[in-house]
């Protein structure tokens, strides 16, 4: 309902506004409305007290519906939260578009919530602590940018026990790491750059 306003007249008691009960049935209106949509009407579920805005119906969704074409736009040149949470978890939305947040996200569509996957253009899975490939046989290319190295943090170790002599090879390794192909674990030697 639009808002109705009473006609005063165009100066006091000169006749020509609206009469007493045409008036007052203006301002009841008004009312009616203003209370429909406020926390005093009875079955209403939202409460506004200070900066939060609450559902008192329990587990009640709140909607804001923009119309149109219209957004939702949330003014913040900070940050949003999400109060339940996983720690270092990604947002991500699911096929209902629900805002969540997991370990692992996608990004073709895969249902995060049962794979805990994470999908990179379809080519690259990362899920748990493994990076796997979509498509069989296919390599993981390790790329840095310009002059960049690649940095492998890994477990060190002193020897390579009987794994064979290292006299072919141009002087001592500097250094030992561990890696670990279809499942068996090799030991591979490192150089220092000269």
């Amino acid at each position: 309902m639009a808002k109705q306003t009473v006609n005063l007249g165009s100066s006091a008691n000169d006749g020509t506004g609206d009469p007493l009960r045409t008036a007052f049935d203006k301002i009841n209106d008004n009312f009616d409305e203003l209370y429909l949509y406020s926390t005093a009407a009875s079955g209403n579920n939202i409460t506004i007290t200070a900066n939060t805005i609450a559902s008192d119906d329990t587990n009640g969704n709140i909607i804001i519906d923009p119309n149109g074409t219209g957004r939702l736009v949330i003014a913040t040149g900070a940050e949003i939260r999400l109060t339940d949470h996983v720690d270092n978890g990604v947002a991500f939305v699911d096929a209902d578009g629900d805002v969540k947040t997991n370990a692992g996200f996608t990004f073709d569509g895969t249902d995060v919530a049962t794979t805990g996957a994470v999908n990179v253009n379809s080519r690259l899975k990362l899920q748990d602590n493994r990076i796997t490939t979509q498509t069989s046989n296919d390599d993981i290319d390790i790329d840095p940018n310009g002059t960049g190295k690649i940095n492998v943090i890994t477990t060190a170790q002193a020897t390579v026990g009987s794994a064979g002599s290292a006299a072919a090879l141009p002087g001592q390794p500097s250094t030992y790491f561990q890696i670990k192909v279809n499942g068996t674990t090799f030991v591979v030697p490192a150089y220092a750059v000269s």
